[in-house]
């Protein structure tokens, strides 16, 4: 299995290792790459306004080549810094578009794992492509998420909807959810409700699973998500993107939309 871990700035580098990291050691043989895009305006090939607002950033962000270095220079603190048990991780760079690279490398990979709420263009360019042009599970990892000493991914919860991205969620998210020691399902809805049928793929993988079905209570689906999981203690929450298309998800708000904003734990998705 490989693991790709996008790294779009020198400050969550960290962040973005550790959470691959925890991903591979819930799993076991696993290969983990740090990915890192040089958004270069001189070797871009694409809008003349998109140019320029890559031109204009480097006032305020650097160059690309400086950026690039930057997030290499973390990358070395933090191997000098990691514990002798953690798995090798290799470094790479890739000059070119940051979605289409990301798009293009995920080919090859099992799990993307991506920052959420970086702070610069790269962050976002690689959050959106990732979920939403790869069809591959996705760690999305809040900025300013820290692992405990010893933490592991060894509580996590899935939230059942009534979705195809639900049911891929599930599927793709097995082999973490196997490695876990604790799996709690959270339904929030109805007793008749047909998302309940897919508790019964964590059944059918030999995932023993605590079902945590309660009712709707708040106006944000996604609100309510996170603060069952956090109820339940759990690690990382599992979860399709809810039925909305991508725009409408992306621009207008809506339960993934809220996910992403105000999510304080790793989520794993797929679109």
């Amino acid at each position: 299995m490989k693991i790709l871990a996008v790294i779009v700035g020198a400050d969550s580098t960290a962040t973005c290792l550790n959470a691959a990291v925890l991903g591979a050691q819930c799993v076991g043989e696993c290969t983990i790459e740090a990915l890192n895009v040089v958004v270069d305006p001189a070797h871009l090939v694409a809008a003349s306004d998109e140019v320029d607002m890559q031109r204009l950033r480097e006032r305020w962000e650097g160059t690309a080549s400086e950026r690039s270095a930057a997030c290499h220079t973390a990358f070395l603190a933090w191997n000098a810094g990691a514990a002798q048990d953690v798995p090798s991780v290799t470094w790479r760079t890739v000059v070119g578009d940051e979605e289409a690279v990301v798009t293009e490398e995920a080919k090859n990979a099992d799990l993307l794992v991506v920052i959420a709420h970086e702070r610069n263009m790269d962050g976002g360019d690689a959050l959106h492509a990732a979920l939403f042009g790869t069809q591959k599970p996705v760690l999305i990892v809040p900025i300013s998420w820290k692992p405990r000493a010893g933490q592991r991914f060894s509580h996590i919860a899935v939230g059942l909807s009534d979705s195809s991205a639900a049911r891929r969620a599930v599927e793709a998210a097995t082999p973490w959810l196997k490695g876990a020691t604790d799996v709690t399902a959270i339904r929030i809805g109805d007793v008749d409700d047909p998302a309940l049928k897919l508790e019964s793929l964590l059944d059918d993988a030999g995932i023993a699973n605590r079902l945590r079905m309660v009712p709707r209570s708040h106006g944000n689906l996604g609100h309510q998500l996170l603060t069952e999981a956090h109820q339940a203690g759990a690690d990382m929450l599992v979860t399709g993107t809810y039925r909305h298309n991508q725009l409408i998800e992306w621009f207008a708000g809506g339960t993934t939309r809220h996910l992403l904003a105000c999510a304080d734990i790793p989520l794993l998705m797929i679109h």
